[in-house]
C-alpha cells in the first residue's frame, strides 16, 4: 500500500477547484446509484418509508394537494419526483450523475410518469421557467460553494411562477461544524463507495472557521490501484446568512420545518426552508 498520498498530503482549501467528488465519472456515479437504492441505511438517500412520507407531506402542505409543475435540483435517480409524479405532478429533475439519470428515466418510461430529467451540472443548467415548486434536498445546497449556489438562488427565483415556493432542505450549523471536528477515522470494506474491490479507507475532516465549512478527505487504499482521493465540503449557514441570500435573490422565507413529515420530532442534522418571490 502505497502511504507517499497521505504522507505528503496538504491541508484542505474549502471549495478549492478540483476537489469535488466526482459524481459525474461513470463508475462513481453507479456505484452512488447503488448507494441511493440501498434499504440499509439512510446516507445518499433515504429509505423508502421516509421518502413517502415526506412526499406525502410535500404534496399537502407545500403543493396543496393540487397538480402542480416542479423542478427537483439534484433529483438522483428520481426517488421524489417519481413519487410527486404519481400523485399527479408534472416533474423535471436535474442532476449530474448519469446513472441516477439513467435509472430516474427507466422508471418513468416503464411506468408512464410525467417526469423529464437532464443530466447537468446544477451550477451551470439552464433550470427553465413556469415552476409552481423548485425542491432541493438532503442537504445539497450545503454542498455548493457560497458563489455558487447564491447564483443557483437567483436562477432558481427566475425559474418559479409568481406564486411559486421553493423548498431547501438545509444542515444545521451545529451539525457541519460538529461533522469537521470529528476525528480521523478508517474502515476496511469488500465493496463500497469508493471501490468495487477490496479496499481500505482513512478519512479525516476539518472545521474552518472562516470560511464557515466542514471539509472531509477520504485516502482510499487497495492492493492494485493507486490511492485515491476524494474530498467533500460542507458550508455552514446562518439564518441571517440564508436571509440576505434570499433577499439577493428577490426571494424571501416563509416558513420552517425541522422535518419535512409533518412529525413533531425532527431529525437533528436538517431542516426545511420554505421561500417565495417577492411581490
Amino acid at each position: 500500500m502505497d502511504l507517499d498520498a497521505l504522507l505528503r498530503r496538504t491541508p484542505v482549501v474549502p471549495f478549492a477547484p478540483g476537489t469535488r467528488i466526482p459524481w459525474d465519472d461513470p463508475e462513481f456515479s453507479a456505484r452512488m446509484l447503488r448507494e441511493h437504492l440501498s434499504q440499509l441505511h439512510d446516507r445518499a438517500s433515504r429509505r423508502e418509508a421516509i421518502i413517502d412520507r415526506q412526499v406525502a407531506w410535500i404534496h399537502q402542505a407545500i403543493l396543496g394537494g393540487e397538480p402542480s409543475r416542479i423542478l427537483d435540483l439534484g433529483c438522483g435517480p428520481g426517488l421524489y419526483t417519481s413519487r410527486l409524479a404519481r400523485l399527479g405532478h408534472s416533474c423535471v429533475g436535474i442532476d449530474f450523475s448519469p446513472a441516477s439519470i439513467a435509472h430516474a428515466n427507466a422508471v418513468a418510461t416503464e411506468d408512464q410518469l410525467d417526469c423529464t430529467y437532464e443530466l447537468e451540472d446544477l451550477r451551470s443548467a439552464d433550470l427553465g421557467s413556469g415552476f409552481d415548486a423548485v425542491t432541493m434536498l438532503f442537504g445539497e445546497f450545503n454542498t455548493l460553494a457560497p458563489e455558487d449556489a447564491a447564483a443557483l438562488l437567483e436562477r432558481t427565483r427566475s425559474a418559479l411562477n409568481g406564486s411559486g415556493h421553493l423548498l431547501l432542505e438545509l444542515h444545521v450549523e451545529d451539525y457541519v461544524r460538529a461533522l469537521g471536528e470529528e476525528p480521523p477515522s478508517w474502515s476496511a470494506q469488500e465493496a463500497g463507495l469508493f471501490s468495487d474491490r477490496p479496499h481500505l479507507t482513512l478519512r479525516e475532516s476539518a472545521w474552518h472557521e472562516k470560511a464557515e465549512a466542514a471539509t472531509e478527505r477520504y485516502f482510499v487504499f487497495s492492493d492494485d490501484h493507486p490511492p485515491a482521493i476524494y474530498t467533500q465540503t460542507t458550508k455552514a449557514y446562518s439564518d441571517a446568512q440564508l436571509d440576505a441570500m434570499l433577499e439577493r435573490a428577490d426571494l424571501h422565507a416563509t416558513g420552517r420545518y425541522e422535518s419535512l413529515t409533518g412529525d413533531e420530532e425532527s431529525e437533528a442534522e436538517l431542516f426545511g426552508l420554505i421561500a417565495e418571490p417577492r411581490s
